[in-house]
């Protein structure tokens, strides 16, 4: 069917690329003398975050995380996450339910006993194309992967999984005193549209078009700022989440409105090892998931980024979502 629909050129194409990437991450795994253990021990599934791949942005390894986890769940696999790459996940998020915390002495690299997993996008609700990879014979099963098959579920499973660690508990603390009980959230994702927020290779506007999409986000948030309750005598206050440093020295300007200091940066184009570099992240996703509800903006001029970040805290935390688009 494949060959019927992408052409048969197009099909060897991506499997010789999937075979010379799988073939990268393969590095550093031998046949090492390390005995196999071939007891009745259940095998386990580990979501690799090592540097080895490109992992994805924050949301990416969220919903991936999750995804794994709910196929081990129901396919009575034992689960653990290896995330070190570019911090180690647990100095943000401790495990809740789940013991996922595994060290670097208990992964194998005797390919007799381990082997690396790779699940593209193109896999994305799929977990056949997990089953297929596997077999009998091996003890873990390293897997690279930011493919979501949790959708609506997020919740229930990231639930199961983490809780905020006490530095991370702490920042709540403080923004959830600044917000409030009712508040909205408003995420804006501009890439390097306004040429200061380095990723990959997306360019940044002309200075015309910086003014332009700047003045357009600007007026839709005065739109959505929150009135005055005369019943409670208080005004609702307003989450904004950007990826534009310049975005929210404005968006700072404006009466009502809680931003979350730190560096905008974002996880997979980022070097620092430095956990609460992170951390604001982390942080705006968890607020995100407590408003009584999220929006993302959109500009279909200007083509900003259709981020998933703001639709999984809000699948988080139940909270009804929406795209205010132009």
């Amino acid at each position: 069917m494949a060959r019927c629909v992408l052409g048969e050129e197009r099909v060897h194409d991506h499997l010789i690329e999937r075979g010379i990437q799988l073939r990268h991450l393969r590095d550093g795994y031998t046949e090492n003398g390390e005995s196999r253990d071939d007891s009745e021990t259940r095998q386990t599934l580990i979501f690799m975050a090592d540097g080895k791949w490109m992992h994805g942005g924050l949301t990416d390894r969220l919903r991936g995380m999750a995804s794994a986890y709910k196929f081990a769940t129901e396919h009575n696999l034992d689960f653990k996450i290896y995330h070190t790459s570019p911090f180690e996940l647990q100095e943000i998020l401790q495990p809740n339910k789940v013991n996922w915390v595994i060290g670097e002495k208990e992964i194998s690299h005797n390919c007799e006993v381990a082997k690396p997993v790779l699940l593209y996008r193109i896999d994305f609700k799929n977990d056949s194309a997990l089953e297929r990879q596997l077999d009998s014979s091996h003890k873990q099963f390293h897997l690279y992967s930011c493919v979501d098959t949790v959708g609506e579920e997020f919740s229930k499973y990231f639930n199961e999984l983490f809780k905020p660690s006490p530095i991370l508990e702490q920042e709540l603390s403080h923004y959830g005193e600044l917000l409030g009980e009712n508040y909205t959230s408003i995420s804006f994702r501009f890439q390097n549209k306004l040429g200061d927020f380095k990723e990959f290779t997306f360019k940044e506007l002309p200075e015309k078009g910086k003014r332009k999409l700047m003045i357009a986000a600007m007026n839709v948030l005065r739109k959505e700022m929150p009135h005055h309750h005369p019943l409670v005598n208080e005004t609702s206050k307003i989450l904004v989440t950007a990826d534009s440093p310049t975005f929210l020295a404005e968006v700072e300007k404006l009466p009502n409105v809680v931003t979350v200091k730190g560096k905008s940066i974002h996880i997979d184009f980022n070097s620092s090892k430095n956990a609460t570099d992170y951390m604001k992240a982390f942080t705006e996703f968890f607020l995100i998931s407590k408003a009584s509800k999220a929006k993302l903006y959109r500009n279909r001029k200007y083509k900003t980024y259709p981020s998933n970040f703001p639709k999984y805290a809000a699948l988080l935390g139940h909270v009804p979502f929406e795209i205010v688009e132009e």
